[in-house]
């Protein structure tokens, strides 16, 4: 299960948008620079459905997979972003919360980088849930641990949203 979480969440993740099924490239290059960003884990059963876009069909096969072909933080990660993508947010938040759960409590979770994905993630579920001073919270956190374009971008489109409603503009 270690060779899974260093080689699926180390090598590469894949880009959603919340708000569309648009895909970036592994650089995080986004066709839709407006969205907010959410992260993928590669090597997760399911993967390519949630991907191409049959979010309910890569939900199933994430929750049928077996624990020893998929730790649970790699599973959470995906299924926060899954359920987002379908606004179901009462058991997004219970993935979400068990991603950063996960974060601080598996053994092998190699770096601050990694869980990274999992506070960025939640961050879109809070904003979803209209907690955006939750969501930011996460998105700093996440960007202050890794450098990714990612989560700068979600950090300062949120900021931007946030301070032109105080300045009263839409």
């Amino acid at each position: 299960m270690r060779k899974n979480i260093v080689n699926g969440l180390m090598s590469a993740t894949l880009v959603l948008t919340a708000s569309t099924n648009v895909m970036a490239d592994e650089q995080g290059q986004h066709i839709n620079s407006h969205a907010y960003k959410m992260v993928l884990i590669e090597d997760v059963p399911g993967v390519n459905a949630l991907q191409s876009g049959d979010i309910q069909q890569g939900l199933t096969a994430t929750l049928s997979a077996s624990k020893y072909s998929v730790d649970d933080y790699s599973r959470n990660v995906n299924l926060c972003a899954g359920y987002v993508q379908l606004s179901d947010m009462k058991n997004a938040a219970k993935a979400c919360d068990a991603a950063v759960r996960s974060a601080h409590t598996q053994v092998a979770i190699p770096s601050m980088t990694v869980r990274a994905y999992a506070y960025n993630n939640r961050g879109i579920m809070k904003l979803l849930n209209n907690d955006k001073l939750g969501a930011l919270a996460d998105f700093k956190y996440a960007a202050k641990v890794d450098d990714s374009g990612i989560y700068q971008h979600n950090v300062d489109r949120l900021q931007a949203s946030l301070t032109n409603v105080q300045n009263g503009m839409m």
